[in-house]
């Protein structure tokens, strides 16, 4: 369909476009632009119409019927469940999936990994922004959380990253979560993977293919990101060509792999849901725009949740022995607990909350990475060299159609990153003696930040019309030691609650960001 509009497009504009330049009544820019609008309208033509939140009428269906499971939230952990719940040992269970944000998916800016600079701060994503931050002098730091089904899968920078096998081997033994140890997950990541990078041929201990998640290395790489890993080289950095490779440290500096199959962006629900909802075989049911408002509980025992679709307020309830699965992510779950009086005594009661549990565990021991930026502009004679001066006509924020025509006909070119495919994990002076990984990730990206922390210049990029050319280095502190909190605004459901990071209240983090830049600084000294 994309291309069949594109061809239409092609067929109807260009030549007409091309005649006017050449007799002088538009400059070639003009030209450009136009002929970037009629690609623009190709892709949304061709892209699909499933973006319609769910009817009161198809809410109502719901509440007719019981549930074994009633998952809450259609983001990466809701998709997963949805699809193999319903199948194998599952077969004949009946789901209900409850997601507040939209359905489409397949919408052209999700299919398209640089599409991401037109998702942060849309309709697609919570729009989430930290408070009482004491460590940024007030500042709120900008928080992306997919509103979308897929969730934060189908709106991040889409680094596919296991982690380390240290990681899931003390959640077992120094926690007590039995089954999460690193033998015991490796065959289920293995289970979903579809390698595309080669990984899998040459250690098929740690990969696999056929999965229904594919990964690959971006089909593009930005001549600034080779230079970066030849700098890497000339300061003697250990290289790494497997990041989730676990019978080896973590560390060196390299390609990350990504959620992508030829160039075109994989999610929870394109890779698993999808497939789910596509066999007719499932007793499986999505409603989208459905806002769950609290859980319904007697005697501390789940019956099922109540929630809003199309302005109407119903209630979703379970088959005897059924079960919600609260699937929100760190934000959301523990805030929908709050709501349906599970939490905090003191917090619940400060809102006029029944408190039918008191659970102070809810909401707290939050941790979130933080990340500083340093940035370095290009000399003139360099212009164009970045990755934001290759996707943009210039002097303008409008996108170049050689890119879009490239992504729209071979799924190659800039359009397949996301930005910040290149980089590395390192050990710094700052990590604690007690952890043998590294404790920071280092990105690269091919391009002039234009704030402190990354996220802001993905979101400003938008609106500057002549960004410098440059590169960058983010410093994450991959194991950070501060810990936040999620608290409730009030006790309306559709109230954000208050989110609180306490970023860099551990002079640890501030450490790690602190080498990081070093590091940063010191890379762009190297002769490359």
């Amino acid at each position: 369909q994309v291309k069949k509009h594109l061809a239409m497009a092609s067929l109807l504009v260009p030549v007409g476009v091309v005649l006017a330049a050449a007799a002088g009544q538009l400059s070639i820019w003009l030209a450009l632009a136009i002929l970037s609008g009629c690609i623009l309208f190709a892709v949304y033509q061709g892209s699909s119409k499933q973006g319609q939140a769910s009817t009161a009428a198809e809410a109502a269906n719901a509440t007719r019927q019981q549930w074994d499971y009633i998952i809450v939230g259609g983001g990466t952990a809701g998709c997963l469940l949805a699809n193999r719940l319903t199948a194998g040992k599952g077969a004949g269970k009946r789901v209900l999936v409850l997601e507040a944000g939209s359905a489409d998916y397949n919408h052209p800016m999700i299919r398209i990994p640089a599409g991401v600079l037109k998702l942060f701060q849309g309709d697609k994503d919570w729009n989430f922004t930290s408070e009482n931050e004491t460590q940024t002098s007030g500042r709120g730091v900008y928080l992306c959380r997919g509103k979308v089904l897929g969730g934060s899968s189908a709106v991040n920078v889409a680094l596919y990253t296991r982690g380390s096998k240290t990681d899931y081997d003390a959640w077992e033994h120094e926690f007590g979560c039995v089954g999460w140890a690193s033998n015991d997950v490796l065959p289920l990541f293995k289970r979903t993977e579809d390698d595309l990078t080669g990984c899998a041929a040459a250690n098929p201990e740690c990969h696999a293919m056929g999965g229904e998640w594919a990964v690959e290395h971006v089909r593009y790489q930005n001549p600034l990101s080779k230079l970066f890993l030849q700098a890497c080289k000339q300061a003697r950095l250990p290289e790494n060509d497997d990041f989730n490779d676990w019978s080896k440290s973590q560390e060196g500096a390299g390609r990350f792999p990504v959620s992508s199959r030829r160039g075109v962006r994989v999610h929870a629900a394109s890779a698993l849901l999808a497939p789910a909802l596509a066999d007719n075989t499932r007793k499986l049911m999505v409603l989208t725009g459905a806002f769950v408002r609290k859980i319904l509980l007697d005697k501390q025992v789940a019956q099922g949740v109540q929630f809003s679709a199309d302005g109407i307020v119903h209630t979703a309830r379970l088959a005897p022995g059924g079960e919600v699965l609260l699937t929100g992510g760190a934000v959301h779950s523990p805030h929908l607990l709050m709501l349906s009086g599970i939490g905090p005594k003191e917090e619940l009661q400060r809102h006029g909350i029944d408190v039918l549990h008191d659970l102070p565990g809810v909401g707290e021991n939050l941790q979130d990475q933080p990340a500083a930026v340093v940035s370095f502009e290009c000399p003139k004679n360099k212009r164009g060299i970045s990755v934001t001066s290759k996707i943009r006509i210039p002097h303008t924020t409008l996108p170049h159609p050689g890119p879009a025509l490239e992504w729209l006909l071979r799924k190659t070119g800039p359009l397949c990153s996301t930005g910040c495919d290149h980089g590395g994990f390192f050990r710094t002076s700052a990590a604690s003696q007690d952890c043998p990984c590294p404790d920071l990730q280092l990105r690269f990206l091919a391009a002039r930040a234009v704030t402190a922390d990354g996220m802001g210049s993905f979101t400003k990029f938008r609106d500057i019309t002549d960004h410098p050319d440059g590169f960058s280095f983010q410093s994450v502190a991959v194991r950070p030691k501060s810990r936040g909190r999620v608290v409730l605004a009030s006790a309306d459901p559709e109230a954000k609650p208050v989110i609180m990071t306490n970023y860099l209240t551990d002079p640890q983090d501030f450490a790690t960001i602190r080498e990081g830049i070093r590091l940063g600084r010191r890379l762009a000294e190297q002769p490359a």
